[in-house]
């Protein structure tokens, strides 16, 4: 039931946001515009200090859903990797984390940041990233799909739809977006949440903070049975079945684990103090 209402909710703001920057008449925006507002990043350089505060207090509580709900990027990560299991099914397997590569990234985009780089900073910025993506390659189609309808429509004597130009904002975004676009969806397609999880800044802080979530995917070694279901379908390859143990700076509480396990050996609950070992735990 939750992995159902993660990706319920995750199509909504998908959708949402995804018609928010190919909606080239600005009416969606009046309905749809605080889907924008509640990006993280655009938020907190925004200092709008309310939206960030609740956005951490949700990581505290359940963890990095921000990741596997609201963040477009994400969500279109998932639909790849959605691709790439229809290919191979348990295609994943636990890697230990790019610590180096983590914080090095992050810590170039925090001087970028500062230095006032903002080539720099929207090119990892996971909000800016997925809007170039979308109005480059995804807004050529949809203007040319509503122009097919708006020329049955004056056929009809209709005018539901009108025409509008089809246009590329300049080459050196439009590659860009494909590059990028590209590089998603190789790794999606092979190892999942790998971009959020080793790239993505956002991911990085809000890592950092899940550690300490209260509600986790926990691992009950009494029920489980070492078959690694969980683990070969965990797109952050947090989960190690071998020690029993789950990297929760890693993971984005998608609960796909906790649907593959068909011996109820993963439970989405607190983690008991005498538990806990670092930022990964196990019962």
């Amino acid at each position: 039931m939750l992995r159902k209402v993660r990706i319920v909710l995750a199509a909504l703001f998908f959708i949402g946001i995804t018609l928010l920057f190919l909606d080239f008449t600005g009416t969606l925006h009046v309905w749809l515009g605080w889907m924008a507002k509640i990006q993280f990043l655009p938020a907190l350089l925004a200092v709008n200090a309310g939206v960030v505060a609740v956005e951490i207090l949700i990581t505290l509580i359940f963890g990095r859903v921000y990741c596997s709900v609201i963040c477009p990027l994400g969500v279109m990560q998932d639909i790849m990797a959605w691709f790439g299991k229809k290919s191979k099914k348990n295609r994943y397997s636990y890697s230990h984390e790019k610590k180096v590569l983590r914080y090095g990234i992050f810590v170039l985009f925090v001087v970028a940041l500062v230095a006032g780089i903002g080539s720099f900073v929207a090119l990892l910025a996971p909000y800016s990233s997925y809007g170039r993506i979308a109005q480059n390659l995804f807004a050529p189609i949809y203007q040319a799909g509503n122009n097919l309808f708006a020329w049955f429509a004056e056929r009809a004597d209709s005018y539901s739809f009108y025409s509008t130009e089809v246009w590329i904002r300049s080459i050196p975004t439009f590659v860009i977006a494909v590059v990028v676009f590209v590089l998603l969806f190789v790794l999606a397609w092979r190892s999942g949440r790998t971009y959020c999880n080793t790239i993505c800044p956002v991911g990085t802080v809000l890592g950092f903070i899940s550690r300490f979530s209260w509600l986790k995917p926990v691992i009950d070694t009494d029920k489980c049975v070492n078959c690694k279901k969980c683990e070969r379908n965990c797109k952050a390859a947090c989960i190690d079945i071998s020690n029993h143990t789950i990297d929760y700076g890693r993971c984005v509480a998608c609960m796909d684990c906790i649907d593959k396990c068909h011996k109820g050996a993963i439970k989405y609950m607190h983690m008991p103090k005498s538990s806990r070992t670092g930022s990964k735990e196990k019962i």
